[in-house]
């Protein structure tokens, strides 16, 4: 039997060739999965939504038949979870720092002029590590993120598994805490890394191979692990 489609979904300024994309990529070939890791920057990046960023997604699941596992890191973890709410191929997450809270995460972090200036509307400037440059972030971005800052409602108890580090200093990990507590499908595991996660590639390849094996045994098929 087939196993599932893996999907990997890239966080903010990041693209489909950062390090951990790669890793994921690499562990999946070498069990015999296929990893699928899209641009979300395409459409230009000066003009991201969230929204647009859920909808990619959404048409990159219904592309395809078949069961998906969608992997995500950051902010893709956030659109992981939110399209797993209304995908019935989704049948499990793998969230790598999701970015749960995360305008009251990243917003205190910014300079307050920059701050200002963006909720005024004009564009906020940061480096895109996909890129290696500064770009601009346009103000729809900020404005589109306070529809799906909030968390409460997305309650589809399917496996999930998320791995924060408690040095993260981008999104704190008690936001992570605070989601998976009245979800017991959800399984959270902190280690000692900063929001990159360097360092802990193995741990999390492990919890990868554990979410198929979880996946598995729900839908009593063999698990390719």
């Amino acid at each position: 039997m087939a196993g599932p489609r893996l999907i990997y979904l890239h966080g903010l300024a990041s693209s489909p060739r950062s390090a951990k994309a790669r890793f994921l990529a690499g562990r999946a070939q070498a069990t015999g999965l296929t990893l699928e890791c899209p641009d979300l920057n395409t459409g230009g990046f000066s003009r991201l939504t969230f929204a647009r960023m859920l909808e990619q997604t959404r048409a990159l699941i219904r592309g395809q038949p078949g069961a998906v596992l969608l992997l995500g890191s950051s902010l893709g973890g956030l659109v992981a979870t939110w399209c797993a709410q209304g995908e019935s191929q989704v049948r499990g997450l793998l969230l790598l720092a999701p970015a749960f809270e995360f305008l009251q995460s990243w917003l205190p972090r910014l300079p307050l002029e920059q701050r200002i200036s963006w909720e005024q509307g004009e564009p906020l400037w940061i480096h895109h590590h996909g890129e290696n440059k500064r770009l601009p972030l346009g103000p729809l971005f900020l404005q589109d993120m306070a529809r799906f800052s909030e968390t409460r409602s997305l309650m589809r108890p399917l496996p999930t598994r998320i791995v924060h580090g408690r040095q993260d200093d981008v999104i704190d990990p008690a936001a992570s805490r605070c989601f998976a507590a009245p979800r017991p499908w959800v399984r959270l595991l902190e280690v000692d890394a900063d929001h990159h996660l360097a360092g802990v590639s193995g741990v999390i390849w492990r919890q990868m191979e554990a979410l198929l094996m979880d996946v598995a045994i729900g839908e009593g098929a063999p698990c390719r692990c």
